[in-house]
This record gives C-alpha cells, structure tokens and sequence, in this order.
C-alpha cells in the first residue's frame, strides 16, 4: 500500500505535486483518485447489511445525527482518509464508510482496533481502550468517545450510546423498533476517568469548586436542558480550566 503510493509519487511528483497538492487533505484525495478506492486500505472490514431497513419507528434511528451518510475523515491503520462518506451505529459501537467501485457502492464495517479516531459532520471521535476506563464504573463498552473539550489539563468526553426497544408499529401488525439515548460523559485527568452524571461527581473531583459548580449549575439551567453538550464543554471552559491554570502560575 505505503510502498505503491511512495512510487506513483517519486514518478509525477515534477507535473502534479508543486503549486497542486499543498493540503493534506486535497493530497490524499489524489491518492484514492490515482489508485481507485476500491485499492484503499478501508476495504479491510466486513460488508454491513441494515437488517432494520423500514422498521424504525417515527424516525428514532441507531445513528449518530442522521440515519443518512454524513461527510468525514478517518486515521485507519495509521493512514487517515479525508471526504469519506460514513454513518456510526450507536447501538453497536461500530463506523461505518460507504465506498464506490466503478461499479457499485459498498457500506464497510471498519474494525474497530484499526481505528484511531475520525471525525464525521465535524464531530471528532478517539477511541479509547476498555481497560483504560473499566475502573470507571461501567461506561456502557464504550469505545469511541466523542471529545467535546480538550486541553493540556483534561479531556472532556461523550459515550454517545442508543438502545434498542421494540414496539408495535402504527397498524398493530409488525415489530418495529425505536432508539433511545443512553449518553454519558465521561473526565479524563490526571491519568484517571470519571463518570460524570451530576454536578455532584464534579464536586467529588474539585471539591475546592463547590461553590462556583452549584452557582455554575443554577444560572444555566436552561443551557442545560437544551444544549446539555455545551452546558458541560461551558462549565469547563469557564469554571474548572481557569482554576486549574490559576494553579500553575
């Protein structure tokens, strides 16, 4: 694969790589243009069938934002690849990349130990060890987490989690099947992981914050319920990284 790419270069590096390729995406795009997409290493993964095709309920789909390919990036087997169109099933844990041939269109399961992390409709993923975090309570065999904040101090992370539930659907005559959230967040610092379900487990970690957490907690309630992702990556920002950086000066 690396030593194919390296050898197409050295030969049209004179006519195509000065003044054209200066970002490393349009570079790596040129690549799967050159050798088809079909030759990427994406292909190392299993065919995805959609068994629940027509049998979701009211749109309460097992996918992170859309039920429809989102637009993003992946860093697979040490190689990332830009443009890709992907979906990530939240109830399996598990990206999912559609890729054409010349021919037909394919949806690839990628394996998840291959996978460093990816971005899709401009949200980043890492994926992190089991056994990094098992001493965290459970966290629902999470392995990718979405990082909504991310400093030299800490990492605030999301399990973005969906749960199946079967129901009637409207006619009485057939199972269908509706996906409920099951989030959580997760603190990654000082070489620990914390659960946090509550302002309280936040207390537990900075109890020199009690104070500004609990007043953090009552003037944003609103942002809490509506945009309960941004409520914790603001509570960070403004209460817990200044105070953090107030103890390193």
């Amino acid at each position: 694969m690396h030593k194919k790419k390296s050898s197409i270069v050295f030969l049209l590096v004179p006519f195509l790589f000065f003044g054209q390729l200066k970002e490393e995406s349009k570079y790596y795009n040129w690549f799967d243009q050159v050798l088809g997409q079909e030759h990427t290493g994406l292909y190392n993964g299993k065919w995805y069938l959609d068994f629940d095709v027509n049998r979701i309920y009211d749109n309460r789909h097992a996918f992170f934002r859309s039920d429809e390919v989102l637009m993003g990036s992946v860093t697979y087997s040490g190689q990332t690849y830009y443009d890709i169109k992907m979906k990530y099933n939240l109830e399996i844990d598990r990206l999912l990349v559609q890729l054409k041939s010349s021919s037909t269109a394919s949806v690839i399961k990628l394996i998840p130990d291959k996978i460093d992390e990816f971005v899709i409709d401009g949200s980043r993923f890492i994926r992190i060890d089991d056994r990094e975090v098992e001493k965290a309570e459970n966290i629902l065999n999470t392995i990718f987490y979405e990082v909504l904040l991310e400093t030299e101090d800490l990492f605030l992370l999301k399990s973005n989690k969906k749960v199946r539930n079967r129901r009637l659907g409207d006619t009485g005559d057939r199972m269908v099947y509706e996906f409920t959230s099951a989030n959580r967040y997760i603190l990654s610092c000082n070489e620990k992981y914390y659960v946090v379900k509550s302002k309280y487990d936040i207390v537990k970690i900075y109890p020199e914050l009690k104070k500004e957490i609990k007043q953090f907690y009552t003037t944003n309630k609103i942002l809490k319920k509506s945009e309960p992702d941004r409520f914790m990556k603001r509570l960070f920002e403004k209460v817990v990284q200044p105070s953090q950086l107030n103890k390193e000066l």
